[in-house]
């Protein structure tokens, strides 16, 4: 791994770190258990903000998500990483970040084969800030009312990340 690869957490089965390794070539067929996390990010009239995953990305290019994820580099901390990547992926400053969902955790594969395996506690947040969203992460973005994203995934799941399938159930349960 070169020095400045991106690193990901990697963990054993109780959740406990064990390793690291190179982000760029984690995701495969056979993808070992590691650190992420989601964020689900609201604005003032409580719209969620969901985003259309650029189509050059590795796993589930082009379908709709959550607003942002990503993982925490070695050392970072969980709350650090998402306010990182809200800004880096969306151009948006977070506010009233809340861990929702701690113990999130998912295998899924992707319809070329690519694993994700995850542990990956969802936060949600709000946002007063513009969308600036970069076009290699963001194909395009959408603020909805969550009443019409919850129908949406119910009548369409495939159009939609098994992440974000399986984390709206749980979130509006907790709401």
């Amino acid at each position: 791994m070169s020095l400045t690869a991106e690193s990901v957490v990697l963990l054993a089965d109780d959740g406990s770190p064990v390793g690291l390794a190179d982000k760029a070539t984690v995701h495969s067929a056979d993808t070992p258990l590691h650190l992420a996390f989601s964020c689900h990010v609201f604005d003032g009239e409580g719209r969620i903000l969901v985003t259309r995953r650029a189509l050059a990305k590795l796993t589930w290019p082009g379908v709709w998500t959550n607003s942002f994820c990503g993982h925490p580099g070695p050392g970072e901390s969980i709350e650090d990483a998402v306010i990182r990547r809200a800004s880096d992926e969306l151009g948006i400053r977070l506010e009233n970040l809340a861990l929702v969902l701690p113990d999130f955790r998912y295998r899924a594969v992707d319809p070329s084969g690519i694993v994700e395996n995850e542990v990956c506690p969802v936060f949600t947040a709000t946002t007063t800030s513009e969308v600036a969203p970069v076009a290699s992460e963001v194909a395009e973005c959408q603020w909805v009312e969550p009443r019409a994203l919850l129908a949406a995934v119910d009548a369409t799941p495939w159009a939609f990340s098994p992440w974000l399938t399986l984390q709206l159930p749980q979130l509006y349960a907790e709401f």
